[in-house]
């Protein structure tokens, strides 16, 4: 086990709405609690540190009714990559479908159970690092360098949360420690969402930058660097380009994992999806997610359970599952190079389908390390095969980042689930040091250099082209990616360059629709994904058609405000 953020340990009782409770009974301590004498102690407010950690996975097994939670999943494999044009739905029709399929078409209501899931996952983890401030006020006997790095970690976790919940739902609340006080005393009945909390949200990470240590005494938590790189994630959705250049650029120089070895870039792209390899030079901020622990599979990604293959001997939920739009960017000419238009009817795999062929020239190396598709080895399960899905309206391809070996079952699985691939101690990515690098070049974009942007888009592209290659047939394709030769023409071609290269590197791995919609692409993009998807004979049936999806217009950049958390809100929250 090496979670360090149990949860199991929950020693907080959060809100869920955004209002005051005022029922005496929830104001006893339960026999066998710790009460916040108990936790005035430094052992104590570390102790609650963690449960405040144990929310990036955005579950803690106590939202409303099962099935709901898994869109909340931390890593947005609803929101982010779904909603993004990166996966179907999977499983079969109608599974899940009043909770993913409104945010898959941006037709999204404020009823659907995963807003409001999601919603109740990112406010219950600013609860417990607010909580973690509160009692950390009260400890005494602590050094000061002790107080800051626990208030740092929480500030940080503190701006993670409510930045999830700002780019999912544009206009939220902020909540520091002394409004959650106000809440809970009664003194205020709720908090309205009637500005920007992107300067909140700032300063809590610019906190964390400026006061926790390079070092920390295990893997996982968050240091200096970690903050550093979520600080400067953040200012590139502020649109502060200056700023996010210069400490992006101390994150990519001087940046180190807690055991203060060096980040870098993991000589194999599929390293970074292997859960022998968790905790490695590339990873800057994961859950960490652990099995056999006792704790009926709850630490180990639980939101993303179902993301598995549902045949092949894994016997997952089958959700979860590339589409066509996004495996065609995965094509490269004969330089390596990506290819100027993928979207045809030669594809990866056609699955039968009248109108397509197999593509069979040259790919980028990452394709057969975030997918699976028919006649590729899938690990070692054996060799994908399209049967392996569960429904023919899920398309033909698997998720496979997520996904253990199956000679990790015995030591990283955990039999309170019922498939062998789920319910494991594989982390969840939230920051790569490969994202850190290509949100650099963005700035420098903006702000700096194309040759530093160059540079630095190649450095990744240069670590693709000589990663290990899953074998395959050549009938299936040829591995060959390249660094870019020249420089970029232009600030264009520089910034179509970044964003592509964001897809190939960081696919299915939740960030996509944020991308789009800070990039301002997000109704072109999307559209041309609808477009191209939901001409294909799969879709007849699928989620895309019947009537072919639209993205409206900007008023769809942001999901809609969960109803339940309206009427819970005592009018404060609006629309």
């Amino acid at each position: 086990m090496k979670n360090i953020a149990l949860k199991t340990l929950l020693v907080t009782s959060g809100i869920v709405g955004l209002v005051a409770c005022k029922k005496d009974f929830l104001k006893i301590s339960p026999l066998g609690s710790l009460d916040e004498t108990t936790l005035s102690t430094e052992k104590g407010v570390n102790t609650i540190l963690l449960s405040a950690y144990a929310m990036l996975d955005g579950h803690d097994g106590s939202f409303g009714v099962l099935g709901n939670e898994w869109g909340s999943g931390g890593s947005n494999f609803v929101f982010g990559s779904m909603a993004g044009g990166e996966a179907n739905r999977g499983s079969s029709p109608g599974d899940q479908a009043s909770n993913m399929v409104p945010q898959i078409r941006h037709e999204g209501t404020a009823a659907s159970g995963s807003l409001n899931d999601r919603w109740k996952a990112l406010y219950e983890g600013v609860k417990r690092t607010n909580t973690v401030l509160q009692i950390l006020a009260k400890v005494e006997g602590i050094s000061d360098a002790n107080r800051a790095n626990v208030a740092g970690q929480a500030r940080l976790l503190r701006a993670w949360y409510h930045f999830q919940a700002r780019i999912t739902y544009g206009e939220v609340p902020y909540l520091d420690e002394t409004i959650d006080a106000s809440l809970a005393s009664g003194a205020i009945n709720g908090v309205p969402n009637d500005h920007d909390i992107f300067p909140e949200i700032l300063a809590d990470a610019k906190y964390a930058y400026e006061n926790l240590p390079g070092l920390q005494d295990a893997p996982g938590r968050i240091n200096k660097w970690c903050a550093g790189a979520l600080y400067g994630k953040i200012l590139m959705f502020a649109k502060d380009y200056p700023t996010a250049r210069t400490v992006l650029t101390d994150v990519v120089a001087n940046g180190t994992t807690p055991a203060g070895v060096k980040y870098d870039l993991n000589p194999n792209y599929g390293d970074n999806f292997d859960v022998d390899k968790d905790n490695s030079i590339e990873s800057v901020f994961a859950f960490q997610a652990s099995s056999q622990d006792n704790a009926g599979a709850r630490n180990g990604n639980w939101g993303d359970q179902l993301n598995f293959p549902a045949n092949g001997g894994i016997g997952g939920g089958g959700f979860f599952c590339p589409t066509y739009y996004f495996v065609n960017n995965f094509k490269t000419d004969a330089l390596g190079l990506p290819l100027a238009n993928p979207e045809n009817n030669q594809v990866m795999d056609p699955a039968g389908q009248a109108g397509l062929t197999l593509y069979a020239s040259t790919l980028d190396t990452r394709l057969d390390w975030t997918i699976g598709r028919n006649g590729v080895p899938f690990h070692d399960w054996g060799t994908a095969q399209t049967s392996w899905q569960r429904d023919p309206t899920c398309g033909p391809y698997l998720a496979k980042k997520g996904v253990i070996r199956q000679s990790q079952v015995a030591a990283s699985h955990d039999a309170s689930i019922w498939f062998s691939a789920g319910g494991s101690a594989i982390n969840m990515n939230l920051i790569r040091f490969s994202d850190v690098i290509l949100l650099l070049a963005e700035a420098e974009i903006e702000s700096g250099t194309l040759l530093t942007a160059f540079n630095l888009i190649n450095r990744v592209r240069a670590r693709a082209a000589t990663t290990a290659v899953v074998p395959f047939p050549t009938t299936f394709g040829v591995p060959k990616t390249a660094p870019y030769p020249v420089l970029f023409a232009s600030q264009d071609a520089a910034r179509t360059a970044v964003r592509l290269e964001r897809l190939l590197e960081l696919g299915m791995e939740g960030h996509r629709f944020f991308d789009l919609v800070r990039w301002g692409v997000a109704q072109t993009e999307l559209n041309s994904f609808y477009n191209y998807e939901t001409a294909l004979p799969y879709q007849a049936l699928g989620d895309l058609n019947n009537p072919k999806a639209q993205y409206s217009g900007p008023e769809r950049d942001y999901y809609d405000l969960p109803q339940r958390q309206i009427d819970l809100s005592n009018g404060t929250l609006t629309p």
